[in-house]
């Protein structure tokens, strides 16, 4: 099993695919919606999908054909050199991606349990913390 992140693109033609239903029948995937922006025009989705790598690549290979422009998301990113473990992240962050170790006092990220609200990001004095996955 793996669980990775992707950023879907919509158009006007292929706005309504269901696209939860058909990962979860068609190819045994757990999605999960983390972000979704979506309008008459089309619409951007950051999705997580966990399965088989087989049944991703084969989910992915799908989406595609339906003319949904399918890309791998960045996981968020954490600069140490600018941090300065004041916790402000670890005090907001509402999946507790951010930890802080009691004995150092050091701030750590688990990026695996990210879903890209961008929370922290404002959140950061130092602007240390940056997410490429913003729609």
């Amino acid at each position: 099993m793996m669980d990775k992140k992707f950023k879907l693109k919509f158009n006007n033609s292929n706005l309504h695919e269901s696209v939860s239903y058909i990962l979860v029948s068609k190819f045994d995937i757990k999605p999960n919606v983390l972000q979704a922006k979506i309008d008459g025009s089309g619409g951007r989705m950051i999705l997580s999908m966990r399965g088989s790598e087989k049944n991703i690549e084969n989910a992915i290979s799908y989406l595609e054909s339906a003319d949904i422009v399918v890309e791998e998301a960045d996981d968020i990113k954490m600069d140490k050199k600018r941090c300065i473990d004041c916790g402000s992240c670890v005090s907001i962050c509402p999946t507790f991606a951010f930890e802080i170790d009691k004995s150092t006092w050091d701030v750590s990220l688990d990026t695996g349990k990210c879903v890209a609200c961008g929370t922290c990001i404002s959140a950061c004095p130092t602007h240390a913390i940056s997410l490429k996955m913003n729609l």
